[in-house]
């Protein structure tokens, strides 16, 4: 990557910035049901990976001569304080965490996807301009790494926390559905082995 901030830096800044806002809004969402139990373990994870990045100009926060390491340590750092804080929820409130956890992401994502439409930027008619405009805020890793590995590229991430894999893959994949629904729901998504797969409703 160069040494210059540019387009695709922003981009990809915008997608860590957009799963550090889902976390808000799973931290919001679980206090509500487990109160101050859900802030202690909030405060727990976040002195193993740091505070989400404060709502700034990339500018003013990246480390100019090391640009691609400093975005790879973000993606890192969101996507295991995200998985350590739903291992937690899990493992303290149990089942009734769970059910919340995957309502929380399908929201979330159709709320992404319905600000999507609502922007103008993306005609979102076709399967092919829905999925254009998914890889434009689902974060998959950096710019080199395999797009095709929908799920993959964050096994890393997850192994990292411990967390159940395969309960991060679902609520990933209810994000998906609802950023689809979102977007345009005459169309649905679907997750076929490691590859989207987007198509209209019956």
């Amino acid at each position: 990557m160069s040494a210059f901030i540019g387009p695709i830096h922003y981009w990809l800044y915008g997608k860590i910035h957009l799963v550090n806002q889902r976390q808000e809004y799973l931290r919001e969402k679980v206090s509500e049901m487990c109160g101050s139990t859900a802030e202690e373990l909030w405060e727990q994870v976040t002195q193993s990976f740091g505070e989400p990045l404060p709502d700034k100009d990339l500018g003013e926060l990246i480390a100019h001569d090391n640009i691609h390491g400093w975005l790879q340590r973000q993606i890192n750092l969101a996507e295991s304080r995200e998985a350590a804080f739903i291992k937690e929820l899990t493992d303290t409130c149990g089942g009734a965490a769970q059910d919340l956890i995957g309502r929380t992401f399908a929201e979330h994502g159709k709320q992404t996807g319905e600000a999507v439409a609502a922007s103008g930027r993306y005609d979102l008619s076709s399967a092919a301009s829905i999925l254009k405009a998914l890889n434009d805020h689902y974060l998959s890793g950096m710019p080199c790494d395999d797009g095709d590995c929908v799920m993959a590229i964050h096994q890393p991430n997850w192994q990292r926390t411990g967390v159940n894999e395969a309960d991060m893959r679902s609520y990933y994949e209810q994000w998906l559905k609802g950023f689809v629904q979102g977007a345009n729901a005459k169309f649905v998504y679907k997750l076929d082995g490691e590859s989207h797969q987007i198509s209209p409703s019956a």
